[in-house]
């Protein structure tokens, strides 16, 4: 399960921070990509004057900054984090993720991983996000799910100590102007698309959408206000899913990457920026964000 989305954190964090021409292309690509992205403040979100931004974060390896590593007590050796960190970090590539230049943007800390004991700084916020996760189903380990309930866990304990009298590394201010950002689904797709073809995957998309759809309400009923959701990237061009063996190339597209499984990215990518525009409408006094990773990827 670790496995499935292992690619495009190794090739984003290369061209993020590598040596050659080609690397530091990218990386110009990557950041003027960023730019043009629905940023928070162009979004409507903002803090108070002197309040500091918090960044709360649930997903899978496309945004773990070291919570697979930290739960399962994994030791990850170069050449992971080589790149601009120079040693591992518990991230599963070997420079950094978009959730690190998001941090940079803001001027706060990289997040800590919840799971993280040691060295952790969750005065900015806190992620969530495990290496492998999916959305369904709901009762599996470090599912979307679980990921909320860690949240609402660290919201009350912290709001607990605080009316103790103690510190806390948020407030409930903080809390309420929070940007809460879900980045998931790459791997549910990915799985279904290893068993079935693609009419059928499409046919499994709204369960997926639905877990999202809920994680929002969950949040924004404790008290979340602004949403940032991100869709999945080009599925079809990850050399962890060309490098499967196949009977012929004539599911690749004139760029070479699988066209079946990038059919069912922006299928995916469709759908879930229809769900963020209802969610607009249901959610009162809440601002929820799509942006489409396909196009800035691909």
């Amino acid at each position: 399960m670790l496995q499935t989305d292992r690619g495009p954190r190794s090739s984003m964090s290369a061209a993020a921070a590598g040596d050659s021409a080609p690397r530091r292309i990218l990386a110009l690509a990557l950041a003027v990509a960023l730019a043009l992205w629905p940023s928070p403040a162009r979004a409507g979100f903002s803090c108070s004057p002197g309040a500091r931004p918090v960044v709360f974060n649930f997903g899978d390896s496309n945004s773990d900054t070291g919570g697979m590593a930290a739960a399962k007590g994994w030791h990850i050796a170069p050449p992971e984090g080589r790149a601009f960190f120079h040693h591992p970090t518990g991230r599963f590539c070997d420079g950094r993720l978009v959730i690190d230049f998001l941090c940079e943007s803001l001027n706060i800390s990289y997040l800590s991983p919840y799971l993280k004991a040691i060295g952790s700084n969750y005065s900015n916020g806190v992620n969530f996000a495990i290496s492998g996760s999916t959305t369904l189903p709901r009762d599996a380990l470090f599912v979307l799910h679980g990921q909320v309930q860690e949240f609402f866990f660290f919201k009350a304990r912290s709001l607990e100590l605080i009316n103790q009298g103690q510190e806390a590394p948020i407030d409930a201010e903080a809390f309420l102007n929070a940007l809460y950002i879900i980045d998931i689904g790459q791997n549910d797709i990915n799985a279904l698309l290893s068993n079935l073809p693609y009419d059928q995957v499409v046919a499994k998309l709204p369960p997926i959408l639905a877990e999202i759809k809920y994680a929002v309400q969950l949040l924004y009923g404790n008290g979340s206000r602004n949403f940032w959701i991100h869709g999945t990237g080009a599925l079809g061009c990850l050399p962890q899913k060309l490098s499967i063996p196949r009977k012929n190339d004539s599911d690749l597209d004139q760029n070479g990457c699988l066209s079946t499984y990038n059919r069912a990215a922006v299928a995916f990518n469709t759908a879930l920026g229809s769900l963020c525009d209802q969610l607009n409408v249901e959610l009162k006094n809440a601002t929820v964000v799509y942006t489409d990773l396909f196009a800035i990827k691909f």
